[in-house]
């Protein structure tokens, strides 16, 4: 089976050819310098990092599907110590992947039963305990005694690094790591994040230096941090929140504004995040601020909300949809103003 092209024709069957090329482009690459040149005798690190939410994960599976094409039966695929997140990860492999015998952290039976048969993807959690679990189970089975593992360690630079060096001491997930990636014949251990400091100034003897780095750039519909903050000038998204007389209000009518043309127009989801803080108090502190401007808006819903909304209606400029007519998106602003008993404001 060729697991690069099945996994690019699901990406470009989904209506995302750009994707699927950039995909392309990254998995050969590395797959052509980094991995057809493995000896399959050593223990490999390589770094994969990209622009704050970019795409990386389709790029980590292009590089595994490129990776089981080259010969490797085993992947160990690591996510942030988060129950939700590595569930989500979970699903989105099973979704994406073809071909595969994929593993989440209580399948010990279907892992030991495949016997390396399918290729095996195992999505786990950084987690001492999960980690030590199947550390045993790598262990006891034998699979990896002859056989190479690929790891692909997602934000590689929270919690695998050993966090007590510094104290002459290994940290418990950096060493549970160390024996899972000790414990198989050869490996290379691909450290994933956008933030790659932390990785690159490990030093060589620390085991944990990337012996190659791959960057790969974003799409070109990607706002990251030059469109946000650029050299000079401010873009016309931005606002400062000293010349808005009323900040909240502002942000609460912009959101329902451009979740109403969102959700119209048949996307899921739109997100507002307000971050002022990591004290809880502070975020409280917004919370009742919001709630009282939604309160607001309901209040006046007839002429100053409308005559808000139009405002901002006024200035946004959807690229991946048609703009829906003002009458519309405000009938919908309306409705998204009341109340959901199942749901907290």
């Amino acid at each position: 089976m060729q697991y690069l092209k099945t996994y690019l024709k699901t990406i470009t069957d989904r209506g995302n050819e750009k994707l699927a090329e950039s995909i392309s482009k990254t998995a050969e690459e590395v797959g052509s310098r980094h991995i057809q040149t493995f000896s399959f005798s050593s223990h490999e690190i390589g770094l994969l990092f990209g622009n704050v939410q970019s795409g990386k994960t389709g790029q980590m599976f292009g590089i595994m599907c490129k990776a089981a094409d080259l010969g490797f039966p085993a992947f160990l695929l690591l996510t942030t110590d988060n129950v939700v997140l590595q569930q989500q990860t979970l699903d989105r492999v099973k979704s994406d992947l073809k071909g595969f015998c994929i593993c989440g952290e209580n399948d010990a039976r279907i892992f030991t039963d495949n016997n390396l048969i399918q290729p095996v993807i195992i999505v786990l959690k950084k987690n001492v305990r999960i980690l030590k679990l199947w550390a045993n189970i790598l262990n006891s089975t034998g699979f990896m005694k002859g056989n190479p593992l690929f790891i692909i360690d997602d934000e590689a630079d929270a919690a695998s690094l050993n966090t007590l060096v510094n104290r002459d001491r290994q940290s418990s997930i950096n060493k549970y790591l160390d024996i899972i990636k000790n414990g198989a014949s050869s490996s290379i251990y691909l450290q994933v994040t956008g933030t790659p400091q932390a990785l690159l100034l490990q030093t060589t003897m620390s085991g944990w230096h990337p012996y190659f780095t791959y960057y790969f750039q974003p799409g070109s519909a990607y706002l990251g941090g030059d469109f946000f903050f650029p050299i000079s000038g401010k873009p016309q998204c931005v606002s400062f929140l000293e010349q808005i007389s009323e900040p909240t209000r502002d942000v609460v009518i912009r959101h329902l504004t451009v979740s109403a043309q969102i959700l119209l127009s048949g996307g899921r989801v739109s997100n507002c995040l307000f971050h002022p803080s990591v004290r809880v108090a502070a975020h409280n502190k917004f919370a009742d601020e919001v709630a009282k401007e939604l309160a607001w808006c309901r209040d006046h819903s007839d002429q100053e909300f409308e005559t808000e909304v139009q405002r901002h209606y006024d200035s946004i400029t959807p690229e991946k949809s048609a703009k829906l007519p003002f009458s519309t998106v405000l009938e919908k602003a309306k409705e998204l103003l009341i109340p959901n008993p199942d749901k907290p404001e």
